[in-house]
């Protein structure tokens, strides 16, 4: 894979919201130092204000108004959190290779799904699309292991779950589709104001 292809297989993986790494290469020797630094005061300050201390959380907050890419080094995002909770479901504790082998499954499923060169909203929406789809495998996973040992009640409830969730992961391939199609700039009429939104 060229540099230029492997950039854009990252800036498609980069989750919404996350600034992007600095460029360590253009930084200087005292720079990087600097950011160590700033990094381990900062997990100085998470443990403190995990412990309710207010003060550490303000000097948090203004460390992170001026480096915000660093706030992914310490919470993964929403997303991520629920992935890692699917995942949890599907493997055994303890079972390390498996949750690696998924893990970038889906993080591959992600660059793949959201295309060449995406938009921000083009990369939430392949982040959506593959999450559903891993919500469907695991109720289809739960579903099969109940039709051998649950009751009637038990496998009604579980179909009715499964079915919610392949629902949920049609709409979000329809979306993503449809924003595609639309184009580069999709116009959103609300209250008589026109919103030029990036597709």
């Amino acid at each position: 894979m060229s540099s230029s292809a492997a950039r854009k297989s990252l800036e498609a993986a980069r989750p919404i919201g996350h600034p992007g790494p600095p460029d360590l290469a253009a930084m200087s020797k005292d720079e990087i130092e600097e950011r160590r630094a700033t990094v381990a005061k900062l997990q100085d300050l998470s443990d403190r204000a995990q412990d309710g201390d207010e003060e550490a959380a303000l000097n948090i907050r203004k460390i992170l108004d001026g480096s915000p890419d660093l706030a992914w080094l310490f919470i993964k995002g929403p997303a991520k959190i629920a992935e890692s909770a699917l995942i949890n479901e599907m493997t055994k504790d303890g079972d390390l290779a498996s949750k690696e082998f998924l893990t970038h499954q889906l993080e591959s499923m992600r660059v793949e799904v959201a295309g060449e060169n995406p938009s921000a909203l083009q990369r939430l929406l392949a982040e959506r699309v593959v999450a559903t789809w891993l919500e469907v495998q695991l109720f289809e996973a739960l579903y099969a292991v109940g039709m051998k040992s649950g009751t009637f009640k038990q496998d009604d409830h579980c179909q009715k779950r499964l079915d919610r969730a392949h629902r949920r992961h049609l709409s979000a391939i329809r979306t993503l589709a449809q924003i595609r199609k639309l184009g580069p700039a999709v116009q959103i009429n609300i209250a008589e104001k026109q919103i030029n939104a990036l597709g």
